[in-house]
């Protein structure tokens, strides 16, 4: 049975969208609290900073809704990535061993990793276990 999307594919797009999120909360946080309200001579950015303000116009009033919500959406994001590469990391000491009884007695925490992870973890599972002919 193939897996869903999201398991397949979360390697990419947590750090995809970890990127995308966390630069929508620096543009946005520019657009709120650097360039809305104040005296004009305050709203300026320095020469190097000024594409932060043209990038954050076309969202508009949206802003201060986009400044709240995307520094959430990349703390899941970043969260979601350190699961995935901790759990790989897991799976890859519990398999890379050479005895079959530290094996067998750590199956039910392989099998749940392997489960949890995509499908070419899975196959290293059943692989190893071939390997060791369990």
């Amino acid at each position: 049975m193939t897996k869903s999307f999201l398991t397949e594919y979360r390697l990419e797009l947590s750090a995809f969208l970890g990127l995308a999120f966390g630069f929508l909360s620096i543009i946005s946080a520019v657009q709120v609290w650097i360039l809305a309200g104040g005296s004009p001579s305050t709203n300026r950015l320095p020469s190097y900073l000024s594409f932060l303000g043209d990038l954050g116009t076309p969202l508009g009033t949206w802003a201060t809704w986009i400044v709240v919500a995307a520094p959430i959406a990349f703390i899941v994001c970043v969260w979601w990535l350190y699961d995935y590469i901790a759990k790989t990391r897991e799976l890859h000491e519990l398999i890379d061993t050479p005895s079959k009884a530290k094996f067998v007695r750590n199956l039910d925490d392989i099998e749940y990793l392997a489960w949890v992870l995509p499908q070419r973890f899975e196959d290293k599972v059943l692989k190893k276990k071939k390997d060791l002919k369990i």
